[in-house]
């Protein structure tokens, strides 16, 4: 795999209260720039392993894609993982917490592209690393703002 995106962040918040809102993908585009909506497709759990997601993201010089999420691993309070189906980078995405003691945790975001080999890896996959990575970084201070203004 090939590393995308990573960016952490120290929220004042407990690590549970992160969790429920960070993994519950139905809140990606109150925080995540560039996600311009994001719907369940079932009704599974936001944390169970299966559950879909129907996401729009905007996508720069090629307007609006829709993409198909699915959580392939999860471990409530501490780690959720998403693959989507966007062909062009195949994304995977990890979300790590951990404890930071006194109803802090930090929160640690990572996107990987699957993709392997090829033309793409060498043309594509930087500019979308230097695109993920500034909104790795706003995203997580939104994150943060939102949950401590939450109180």
């Amino acid at each position: 795999m090939y590393l995308l995106a990573h960016a952490a962040a120290l929220i004042e918040c407990p690590r549970d209260v992160v969790f429920d809102y960070a993994a519950n993908l139905e809140n990606f585009a109150e925080w995540f720039p560039g996600v311009m909506h994001i719907a369940a497709a079932d009704s599974l759990p936001f944390d169970a392993v299966g559950k879909q997601y129907r996401e729009t993201v905007a996508v720069p010089l090629r307007g609006q894609r829709r993409v198909l999420l699915r959580v392939v691993e999860a471990t409530a309070p501490s780690r959720i993982v998403t693959e989507g189906a966007l062909p062009a980078i195949l994304p995977r995405m990890e979300i790590e917490l951990r404890d930071a003691g006194s109803g802090k945790c930090e929160i640690e975001w990572r996107m990987f592209s699957r993709i392997t080999g090829g033309f793409r890896r060498w043309t594509l996959l930087p500019v979308a690393r230097r695109l993920m990575t500034k909104r790795a970084q706003a995203a997580l201070r939104r994150l943060r703002h939102r949950l401590e203004a939450r109180g």
